[in-house]
């Protein structure tokens, strides 16, 4: 099993970086998907676990309503 640590970060530059916002996500992976023997097997378990579930991002969709966030198109 390969679940990676979450470490406390003090300032934004680590709380904000591609490692700190990946954990949990990894970690919420299957074992079988983690524990492919190559790269190959792993997108292809990894596309079929994503295809098992019932939420999938819309490219298409509006994003008026957010909240605060504003929008920069």
């Amino acid at each position: 099993m390969y679940k990676l640590q979450k470490f406390m970060c003090y300032c934004n530059i680590k709380k904000y970086s591609f490692c700190a916002r990946v954990v949990n996500i990894w970690n919420s992976l299957p074992n079988e998907v983690v524990e492919a023997d190559t790269v190959n097997a792993f997108k292809y378990r990894l596309d079929k676990h994503w295809s098992d579930q019932d939420v999938l991002f819309d490219f298409n969709a509006n994003l008026t309503g957010t909240g605060s966030v504003p929008i920069c198109i």
